[in-house]
């Protein structure tokens, strides 16, 4: 309800209600099929239209903004083409483990799974990822970590809490469950105190190792994605802007090649009412903001 507020208080959302081309023709034919149906109850003798003439055509209008504005409520889902391109990208107000397709996992670039130390938080996505996905077990996690990342190239730091080896960040591992793909994408350096670090330029990186990574690991389907960084990698950026790089990392990634054709970015819902996210923004800006 909250994110339903913030929406009806910005510009933004009134652009698109009222102000937009398909709103105005909505308003148009909405009048008009008021104007019929005054105009048949006056052939019938039912209503005489010369008697209530001068406040009749406002009281349609009035009806017609009233209709137009009800069905055109705040949304938590927008999608964006890209163009001349075959490529799509969505913004979404959910659950991310509610949606289909090859979901990408946050995680650190020791790829740590210890929920009971308290290392990984229990609310983080990564947390929530084994709890719910795997029922806490993150033996099994670990397990085919391990097989995933076999062959990459790690250091050894012997002096960070958890797992000591230390992966490249962009690196993936990809992690099978109930028939689906989660591939965890090291975007963030796990500090000596326990605490998860990234910044702008980190956030980049792992942007760039993701999609090539993506286009071996995973099986060419919609890849749907978190705010990465926004969370516990305390990036301090805004919300708007972290969607705008990631759409325009993978509409970069995909120039030369396809290895899906179409991304997700998932907000919580939570956090697009506490940061008053607003998907009539988001969309404006990635039209204005995202080039090919």
């Amino acid at each position: 309800m909250r994110y339903f507020f913030d929406s009806i208080r910005t510009f933004s959302y009134w652009k698109y209600a009222l102000f937009s081309g398909e709103a105005f023709a909505k308003l148009l034919a909405v009048v008009g099929a008021l104007y019929l149906f005054v105009e048949l109850l006056d052939t019938f003798k039912i209503y005489r239209k010369a008697e209530y003439h001068s406040y009749s055509l406002l009281v349609m209008l009035f009806m017609a903004l009233f209709y137009v504005v009800a069905t055109r409520r705040p949304v938590k889902r927008i999608r964006y083409k890209v163009p001349k391109k075959d490529l799509a990208i969505e913004v979404v107000i959910d659950d991310i483990f509610k949606m289909p397709g090859e979901i990408v996992i946050s995680s650190n670039s020791t790829f740590d799974t210890n929920i009971a130390s308290g290392l990984i938080a229990a609310n983080s996505l990564q947390g929530q990822f084994a709890l719910q996905i795997f029922n806490g077990q993150t033996e099994e996690i670990d397990r085919q970590i391990e097989v995933s990342l076999s062959g990459e190239n790690f250091d050894v730091n012997p002096d960070r809490p958890g797992k000591k080896n230390e992966y490249p960040i962009g690196t993936v591992a990809r992690v099978n469950a109930n028939g689906r793909h989660y591939y965890l994408l090291a975007m963030a350096h796990m500090q000596s105190g326990g605490n998860a670090y990234s910044d702008p330029k980190i956030l980049e990186e792992a942007l760039q190792g993701l999609w090539k990574n993506m286009a071996i690991k995973a099986e060419r389907g919609d890849i749907v994605i978190p705010l990465v960084g926004t969370g516990r990698g305390r990036v301090a950026i805004p919300r708007k802007k972290v969607i705008e790089r990631i759409a325009q990392s993978f509409a970069d990634a995909s120039h030369d090649t396809t290895f899906s054709n179409k991304l997700t970015i998932v907000c919580r819902p939570e956090d697009a009412s506490q940061f008053s996210l607003n998907l009539f923004q988001v969309r404006d800006y990635l039209s204005q903001s995202l080039h090919v």
